[in-house]
């Protein structure tokens, strides 16, 4: 199948995952039960490949250290799942994912301090772009007339418990197999939402919201992040980054369709400047690659 089209459903996948959220919210689904339910029909689904293909026992055979950083990734996940989904109570499709979707400006943040990797001065004009639109989506949402503040910063929180996510994962599958890392950490992530339940909401979980959980499995998990993985073996990671700026809008759109939800028009102003923030930031990163695989 053509490579373009591919990378257009995938974008269409992870695109529904809000809208999904607010499915199973309005269905009675607490947003710990419906995260638990993801991980879990996701680990379910890759746990027969990964143990046929011998890649969930190399997993289990690693280092600690690699272990220590797969289990720590796959808490993050949780944490990431539980405050991005319990925001969709509160903030707007399109808000809550644009958002979340600042995850990159974390991961440079974080990066700079732990590993000591600073910004690259080609990306610093996006991350401001892309800040003043989320200083302006807060601002908008405190006298809550066009959203809500909670939601906001519960997305934003998301946001960076996602970017730890993925900086653990960068350290932990240096040499594990991509199948098994993932059941792995969906494993871990399904546990601890487990564990997080009695606390947030209890098991809340319906019938009905048993569908979106499926659809967010199967179409947001797999279809979406999994065939992005995927995907990156045949385009560029450039390629991905850019595409993925599309999930927001995606959101909207799916969520204008489902549930005839609008996004008013200041909130979509500061939704779109971060988006554009956040597209400078990445061909920033993109000019800096360049200029160091120059001077190298």
């Amino acid at each position: 199948m053509n490579k373009g089209l591919l990378v257009v459903l995938a974008v269409a996948g992870v695109s529904i995952s809000g809208p999904m959220v607010k499915w199973s919210l309005a269905c009675g689904a607490s947003p710990v039960m419906i995260a638990f339910g993801r991980m879990l029909v996701s680990a379910l689904l890759l746990l027969i490949p990964a143990l046929r293909s011998g890649e969930l026992q190399r997993v289990l055979r690693a280092p600690k250290k690699q272990l220590v950083l797969a289990c720590a990734a796959g808490l993050l996940l949780a944490l990431h799942y539980t405050a991005w989904m319990t925001s969709l109570s509160f903030a707007s499709t399109f808000v809550s994912t644009a958002l979340v979707c600042t995850q990159p400006l974390f991961v440079a943040a974080l990066s700079g301090i732990l590993l000591h990797e600073p910004i690259k001065r080609e990306a610093i004009p996006g991350a401001i772009v892309a800040i003043i639109g989320a200083a302006l989506i807060a601002l908008l949402s405190m006298n809550g007339e066009h959203g809500s503040l909670l939601g906001d910063v519960l997305a934003l929180v998301g946001a960076v418990f996602i970017a730890g996510h993925w900086l653990c994962g960068r350290a932990a599958r240096r040499d594990l197999p991509a199948i098994g890392y993932m059941t792995f950490v969906y494993i871990t992530a399904a546990f601890c939402l487990l564990c997080f339940s009695p606390m947030l909401g209890g098991f809340q979980v319906t019938l009905s919201s048993m569908g979106g959980i499926l659809v967010l499995a199967l179409a947001c998990t797999l279809g979406g992040h999994a065939l992005m993985t995927y995907l990156l073996g045949y385009v560029s990671a450039d390629v991905v980054s850019f595409a993925l700026l599309g999930e927001p809008i995606g959101a909207a759109l799916w969520a204008l369709l489902l549930f005839r939800e609008p996004v008013t028009m200041p909130l979509l102003i500061g939704g779109m400047t971060v988006i554009a923030g956040l597209a400078m930031y990445t061909y920033g990163e993109m000019l800096a690659a360049k200029r160091e695989g120059k001077r190298n």
